[in-house]
């Protein structure tokens, strides 16, 4: 169904009028590798995966390893391990996001290894339990899930699929550093104040103007609740990375990280 053509009601559940229009604007999927290529971020979360997942694509059963990328995109995630050997699926609620991860896989011959999966992040009812050695969903995919039941149902999603030794990580930005932007301050007290006003507004909430979409949705987290959230959902933190302020690389001794940090990653593992 085209974004137009969907009302209010029909929205799936967690999902924003700003994330259904940018899920289903071609343009977003086709241009996303170019738009994106200068992004510190990009390639520092893949460092970081590289150093988290086993390199061995064997479990010690024999049995080849799974990752699940949630919010894939167009697989950058993905196919470095899908090119080691292990078998991969790129979950995402845009389809031409799907087609290009796609193509992506049949040019480097990987398709017997990259399986995909058109899904809504908060209703992963569709999966196995423990089937995944490794789930990502990076690039503050979260945030673009609106409401905190919704985000926690995605995590408890998770925790189910999660094999008891497996690893998952995920990215979010940072709310502190609202108070650094010019207007910032102003902005937030704002946004506390609608939060309790408006039942369907939560605070670090924000919507904006981005790649020609007028109303786009993003969840910009705390510290504390994105550890939160995870423990609801029978998740511990193994490490909590302080990205810098431009997300370049892990913040080594940042002084008080809640205005300094760009973002976190976290390293979960189940309890």
């Amino acid at each position: 169904m085209a974004a137009k053509e969907c009302p209010a009601w029909q929205l799936p559940a967690g999902v924003s009028r700003g994330t259904w229009d940018y899920v289903n604007d071609a343009s977003i999927a086709t241009e996303y590798d170019r738009f994106h290529s200068e992004h510190p971020l990009l390639k520092l979360d893949q460092e970081i995966i590289a150093s988290v997942v086993p390199s061995q694509p064997q479990r010690t059963d024999g049995e080849r390893r799974i990752a699940i990328d949630f919010g894939c995109g167009t697989g950058r995630s993905l196919i470095p391990l899908a090119s080691s050997g292990w078998n991969v699926v790129g979950v995402d609620l845009s389809r031409e996001m799907l087609r290009e991860y796609g193509v992506r896989a049949h040019t480097l011959e990987l398709d017997h290894s990259c399986g995909k999966v058109y899904a809504n992040m908060a209703q992963s009812n569709g999966f196995q339990d423990r089937v995944a050695d490794a789930i990502f969903c990076m690039y503050s995919s979260l945030g673009m899930v609106q409401g905190r039941e919704n985000r926690r149902s995605f995590l408890g999603h998770v925790f189910r699929l999660l094999r008891d030794d497996g690893v998952f990580l995920v990215h979010v930005h940072n709310r502190g550093t609202w108070f650094q932007d010019p207007g910032g301050v102003v902005r937030a007290i704002k946004d506390r104040v609608r939060s309790f006003r408006d039942p369907t507004w939560e605070y670090g909430d924000r919507i904006y103007p981005y790649r020609g979409l007028p109303t786009m949705f993003l969840h910009i987290f705390t510290e504390r609740e994105l550890i939160s959230d995870l423990r609801s959902a029978g998740l511990y933190v193994r490490d909590l990375l302080r990205l810098n302020r431009e997300s370049s690389q892990i913040a080594k001794g940042t002084w008080f990280p809640y205005l300094q940090c760009g973002g976190f990653i976290a390293v979960c593992a189940k309890r």
